[in-house]
């Protein structure tokens, strides 16, 4: 699994609309389209509940958007310390 897929999915989780959430993403709607679906397909379970140009979250998307959300904060918090870390060592050099 891509971390991309799991950014493209906060997005779409965000704006419960696949547009938007491609916008914001800079990637055309067909192929977020196609990513949420390839996710589901991964995770084995529908995240979303596609109603006309809406969105909503299923019960488990609603719980995978909550773990997703902490484990990808964490993840750019752990990236930003290795970069401060490197930072630091460059200037005491």
């Amino acid at each position: 699994m891509k971390i991309e897929k799991l950014y493209y999915f906060l997005s779409v989780a965000k704006h419960r609309n696949f547009t938007k959430a491609a916008q914001e993403c800079h990637i055309a709607q067909p192929a977020i389209s196609k990513q949420m679906l390839s996710l589901e397909k991964e995770l084995g379970f529908q995240l979303f509940e596609r109603k006309n140009r809406r969105v909503e979250l299923t019960e488990a998307g609603e719980q995978f958007y909550q773990s997703i959300s902490c484990l990808l904060d964490e993840y750019e918090a752990s990236i930003q310390r290795v970069h401060d870390c490197a930072e630091q060592k460059e200037t005491k050099e």
